[in-house]
């Protein structure tokens, strides 16, 4: 089983990659009280060594290392080597907070969230939209969707180029959708092409659910500028969210006037989920996205993948 910890006396954490995204982690379990920063680990040695003076941290530059010294990991590392940090972690009962995507495929996924079971400890997958106030407002209201539209754009910042766009932003918009819809997937079909690396940089995925509901995903990550919008229909509604905003606007379908504009505190989304990663160890309570949610995500993402590879366009599809 995890090891037993409780907030009030700090729970030891370490962070295993320290690129872009694992510094924020390190800053973020810092300025935490519940969180006692232990160790940092990087394969760059030069990295993990300036990351650990300016943390009061360990330098390690192997994350097995960690073992013995904390109870609580955030994996931060590149894509493909999420699955053999995690299962390392979690076997030897360290609690895990895995940035997306959870595994490069579906069958890691659900492998790591197997181990986790086995050995009682918790892994949450970094899905940070599940925090952001837009996102949280629409799964207040919306009950019923017929049709959703994601639009996801970047421009090319040189990371995460080890995996294609749909598991670097996309997976992002295939969580958000599958938490919102009540329903099995029925079918999948995507369009992609490749721009600035040797994988799918820009895709379109459409997926049809079986109570009718269907939902539209746009991603690229070589865009001119950044963009993260949601449009969500249902019976009587239409919402449109601008996830970084963040705001809301919400329609009532077939009358004329103006939408109401939901107010929405801006909130340090990355804050919050390790706030909750943290919460979930001390109290046994489920994460919001856990490995499940992680590996049902990337089973509509390989089948995106797949789509795409067969050229399962809906055009070709109805031809």
């Amino acid at each position: 089983m995890g090891a037993s910890v409780t907030v009030g006396q700090g729970i030891r954490v370490g962070v295993v990659g320290l690129g872009a995204f694992g510094r924020h982690h390190v800053r973020h379990y810092g300025m935490n009280p519940d969180a006692r920063l232990v160790a940092v680990a990087d394969l760059d040695a030069t990295r993990a060594a300036e990351h650990a003076a300016q943390s009061g941290a360990i330098a390690l530059s192997d994350h097995r290392d960690m073992i013995g010294k904390v109870d609580a990991v955030s994996v931060t590392a590149i894509s493909t080597q999420h699955y053999a940090i995690a299962r390392d972690l979690i076997d030897a009962g360290i609690h895990v907070f895995v940035e997306k995507p959870l595994a490069v495929d579906q069958a890691g996924a659900e492998d790591l969230a197997a181990r986790a079971a086995a050995r009682g400890v918790i892994l949450q997958v970094g899905h940070i939209e599940r925090f952001s106030p837009a996102v949280m407002a629409l799964q207040e209201r919306v009950t019923d969707p017929r049709r959703i539209s994601a639009v996801r754009t970047t421009p090319w910042h040189g990371r995460s180029s080890d995996v294609d766009v749909i598991l670097d932003i996309m997976i992002h918009d295939i969580d958000i959708v599958l938490a919102l819809v009540d329903a099995p997937v029925a079918s999948v079909a995507g369009d992609g092409a490749s721009s600035v690396t040797d994988h799918v940089d820009e895709a379109e995925a459409w997926i049809t659910f079986a109570n009718g509901a269907i939902a539209t995903l746009s991603a690229s990550r070589c865009a001119e500028a950044a963009s993260r919008r949601l449009t969500v229909t249902e019976p009587g509604f239409a919402y449109v969210a601008d996830l970084a905003g963040p705001s809301l606007a919400i329609a009532r379908r077939g009358r004329r006037g103006v939408a109401e504009v939901v107010a929405l505190e801006p909130r340090d989304a990355l804050g919050a989920e390790i706030a909750a990663f943290l919460h979930s160890i001390a109290s046994g309570d489920p994460p919001v996205v856990d490995g499940r949610a992680g590996a049902a995500a990337l089973a509509i993402a390989e089948r995106i993948q797949a789509a795409i590879a067969e050229g399962d366009v809906p055009a070709r599809r109805s031809s």
